[in-house]
């Protein structure tokens, strides 16, 4: 009780303190409101290809368009159009839907943030005459049909126009001699029980040139679609669905029609094409997990989950089995004569069946899985495959391949960056395998994994979706480390330029498939290069495998690569196993200054608090163990930071919530000399997430609840900011620090903000906005204010004027000073986080209200002297300023709140009053 007492004078102590401090007049808003003119946010980079989801019901995945004269491939991307020459494999034309009013407004200001692309066809399909090959009509999931220029400049305002659909989403556009059939899907009301059926309309569609708008003419409809595919040529529809005209719910039927004229029309039941072995057999043998139809509608080609393909001719309905598959069969198409087949599936091979002879030819050892295959060409010169990347399980990385359909080679490898994020982000859907694996869904589990996912993201406490990328101080690259590979990717040619297996494993030179899928490969954790860009250094952790005595005995491994200017892949050049000690992880790596052996060193750390340092010897012409720190803590923990003054001179150590300061030279704790008093330890009020380094003066802390700025001339706290509604139990230790840089030329910082939203209810959504803030070196001063519409998940300086971001949707931008005509200004943008800035005019019905709240809360100490300010100099502040000006600097001393005191309450037994009050007055002086 005594204790309580206590603890409740000195917090009402410290309160009052508090609040006398805040009352402190901020500094002048001269610097910000030029700061604001200087930097730039552009959302010019990256993206992800564009593909129709697995629950599309047309099964053709692949919305990539070849050229009439087969010499460009138009792409779309989730934020751009890119034109590659399939000639000379580089990317000839980007159609940016930032930099064009009317794309911007469909595709990036659209309240359903599902909008996509759905089907490109070349021409001008409003214009009676078609003959100009420079024209791509485009259409997209909620009817919209824009005009495009993809050869030469993209126009200002395009041919925009917009089908009328009723709770109905575009699937898919047929042509045929200038006859047009649109497809369109939605979900039966009946059918609510059942997610993995829908049904589809089919339209007439015409365009009226005197009213200048799309006219629909209904044709027919079909119910419990599971699964279809079409024709090469787009004439017919080949599909599976439930029979409604019986109660048995396993009864199915396949159809073929023709989408054009009445020329093909048949249905027969699904187990009229079963042999008599399948039918006996598990699940997974009658289970059809992909199709295909030939162009004359002879032959129609069915996969199953079991890996064996049926090919049933029609006529007859006669079948022969095709086996070689020993997973799901996820991709099937025929060639243009119906001569040959291709399929696709787990191995990561690509197989071509003769159908006369049944034999086979293969291409191996692709990068992912087939998910689609298709034949292109008026003659099918070439083959499109899509690949998915499945040992990433927190996001969807496609890969799009060219082949010509002569000799198999690849003419373009087409995808963008590779992140693989802490929690998987929404919309993934793994591929169909006849093993339940983390990789994959069964057939059982199917149904039910996208409703679990989505749950978990909604209800989910912590909502981190950061991830590592690691940019090359000499060439400016982007390297994402994606499991046991690396992808290195050009920012500014936005491509990649190389992707390169670091590790060894089964998946780098196979592939895996069924119960192999449990067999983890090596991950890469960390990623780093010296000053000098001519080291890499890795650390990855191997894992056994499982249901083992040794399966949790983990080996780390520490590895130091190098290459030459005309390489292409990193050699490997010093590998260290287990580089502290058995089964102790590196939590930390921090390569040396230019002052300690040119740059050619590094230093790491556990999470017991030990340090070692590596260095490059030239004499024995490998990297050696030179220093070595044992551990100091008496306790372990993964809130492990490292900074390094810029002489080599002093190390600055974050370990849980104490930081020390270290002397190189000893690796021990700074000593002063005799005439001055330097503090070399500060204990922070929670976990250190991450500390920055500024011209050598400044040390800024990013701990669970603050951001400290201290100054080490003065040893003490100079300014600080709450962080605790944003930051606190949302990301995982340490990964605060991928949130935060700083610019090491001028010192200025940017702090990334993820805001989670929530619908009309107040309900949290899977829907995001984010906020990067510049700060000047020691926090005083707003330098900028940004926002963004997607959630950002790592922020870098790029060694030269700018900050390089990344967000969920995998579009890379810049937040720098640099002008480009070229890039997607998005600062004037206002109303994007209309919840967020206007936090005077909030109300009740708000999406943001909470955030906007807490925003209020911890800006009102400052409003009023900054209205003073504003009166006085003439000028209206916007209200994304006014918003944040808690972070303007006006707390110039240690920032107390409920969170400050909860490190001393981890070890109280025993302990003497004085003792306490020497811990109350470290956290209040």
């Amino acid at each position: 009780m005594i204790f309580g007492t206590t603890y409740n004078v000195y917090l009402g102590y410290c309160r009052r303190n508090y609040k006398h401090k805040s009352e402190l007049e901020p500094e002048t808003s001269m610097t910000q409101s030029l700061g604001i003119e200087q930097y730039k946010l552009s959302v010019v980079s990256g993206g992800k290809p564009t593909l129709n989801s697995f629950s599309s019901v047309t099964g053709n995945k692949n919305i990539a368009r070849l050229s009439h004269d087969q010499q460009n491939y138009v792409i779309p991307f989730n934020n751009q159009i890119k034109v590659y020459s399939v000639e000379t494999r580089q990317c000839v034309k980007t159609l940016k839907f930032a930099n064009n009013p009317v794309l911007s407004g469909i595709f990036l200001q659209e309240q359903d943030d599902n909008e996509s692309i759905v089907k490109i066809l070349l021409g001008d399909i409003t214009a009676s005459q078609q003959e100009n090959a420079h024209l791509i009509t485009v259409f997209t999931k909620n009817g919209h049909v824009v005009v495009l220029n993809y050869k030469g400049k993209l126009i200002e305002s395009p041919k925009h126009f917009k089908i009328c659909l009723e709770n109905e989403e575009l699937s898919n556009v047929f042509h045929s001699k200038g006859n047009y059939r649109i497809l369109t899907t939605f979900k039966d009301p009946k059918q609510q029980t059942h997610n993995c059926l829908q049904s589809a309309r089919l339209y007439g569609l015409t365009f009226d040139e005197t009213k200048a708008q799309f006219d629909l003419t209904h044709q027919t409809e079909w119910n419990n679609i599971i699964l279809s595919n079409t024709s090469s040529n787009g004439k017919l529809l080949a599909y599976m669905c439930k029979d409604a005209s019986t109660k048995d719910q396993e009864q199915k039927s396949i159809s073929v029609v023709s989408l054009f004229d009445d020329s093909v029309n048949l249905n027969f039941p699904l187990s009229s094409v079963l042999s008599s072995q399948t039918q006996s057999l598990s699940s997974n043998t009658r289970y059809v997990s992909s199709m295909a139809v030939d162009n004359m509608g002879e032959q129609l080609a069915i996969g199953f989950a079991s890996g064996v393909i049926s090919i049933v001719n029609l006529a007859d309905l006669q079948i022969r089995l095709l086996k070689w598959h020993i997973d799901s069969v996820l991709s099937l198409a025929f060639s243009h004569d119906g001569s040959y087949l291709l399929s696709g599936g787990w191995e990561k091979v690509m197989s071509l069946w003769q159908l006369a002879t049944n034999s086979q030819q293969f291409l191996p050892r692709l990068n992912g899985i087939i998910i689609d295959c298709q034949v292109l060409g008026p003659q099918g010169n070439f083959y499109s495959l899509i690949l998915q990347m499945t040992e990433n399980t927190s996001n969807a990385d496609y890969q799009f391949l060219l082949l010509s359909a002569s000799d198999l080679n690849s003419k373009l490898s087409i995808n963008g960056p590779l992140p693989v994020f802490n929690s998987t982000i929404k919309h993934i859907q793994q591929p169909i395998s006849a093993v339940n694996t983390k990789n994959s869904n069964s057939v059982t589990s199917l149904n039910h994994s996208k409703k679990k996912q989505l749950r978990k993201l909604i209800k989910s406490k912590r909502q981190d979706f950061t991830t590592h990328v690691e940019i090359n101080p000499i060439n400016k690259n982007l390297y994402f480390p994606h499991i046991s590979a690396v992808q290195i990717f050009d920012f500014y040619k936005n491509e990649q330029i190389n992707y390169q297996y670091l590790t060894s494993g089964v998946n780098n030179s196979m592939g895996k498939v069924r119960f192999e899928l449990n067999l983890q490969d090596p991950i890469i954790t960390d990623l780093k290069f010296t000053r000098d860009g001519q080291w890499m250094i890795t650390y990855e952790i191997e894992y056994p495998p499982n249901d083992l005595l040794s399966s949790k005995d983990l080996t780390h491994i520490l590895k130091f690569w190098t290459k030459n200017d005309n390489e292409t892949n990193w050699n490997l050049k010093t590998k260290v196993v287990n580089p502290h000690g058995l089964s102790v992880p590196i939590t930390k790596i921090m390569p040396s200054p230019r002052s300690i052996n040119n740059s050619q060193g590094c230093l790491t750390a556990d999470n017991n608090g030990g340090l070692k340092y590596w260095s490059f010897d030239s004499h024995e012409s490998n990297w050696c163990l030179k220093k070595i720190s044992l551990p100091n803590f008496n306790h372990f923990s993964n809130s492990v930071s490292l900074a390094w003054s810029q002489d080599g001179s002093l190390i600055f150590h974050g370990f849980d919530d104490k930081l020390q300061i270290l002397d190189f030279d000893t690796f021990k704790k700074f000593e002063s000399l005799e005439n001055t008093k330097t503090v070399s330890e500060f204990t922070l009020d929670s976990e250190i997430q991450t500390i920055k380094l500024i011209n050598d003066t400044f040390l800024i802390v990013a701990t669970r609840t603050t951001l400290n700025a201290i100054n080490l001339l003065q040893g003490r706290i100079i300014s600080s900011f709450d962080l605790y509604p944003f930051v606190n139990g949302v990301y995982k230790n340490g990964h605060l620090d991928r949130l935060i840089t700083c610019d090491e030329k001028t010192g200025n910082i940017a702090l990334v903000i993820n805001q989670q939203l929530t619908d009309s209810e107040g309900a949290p959504t899977t829907d995001y906005k984010s906020r990067i803030i510049i700060f000047d070196s020691n926090l005083s001063t707003k330098l900028g204010n940004f926002t963004h519409h997607e959630y950002v998940s790592w922020i870098g300086w790029n060694y030269d004027t700018d900050f390089i971001f990344l967000d969920i949707e995998s579009t890379l931008g810049v937040v720098g000073t640099t002008v480009n005509t070229q890039l997607s200004d998005e600062v004037n943008n206002e109303g994007i986080l209309d919840g967020l800035v206007n936090t005077t005019t909030v109300t009740s019905t708000s999406n943001n209200d909470v955030f906007a709240e807490q925003l209020s809360q911890l800006s009102s100490r400052c409003r009023k002297s900054d209205t003073n300010d504003k009166n006085a100099n003439g000028n209206d502040e916007d209200e994304e300023d006014i918003t944040l000006d808690f972070i303007n600097g006006e707390k110039k001393d240690k920032l107390i709140n409920m969170n400050s005191f909860t490190s001393m309450f981890d070890n109280i037994q025993n302990v003497q009053m004085d003792t306490f009050f020497d811990r109350v007055m470290k956290v209040i002086t």
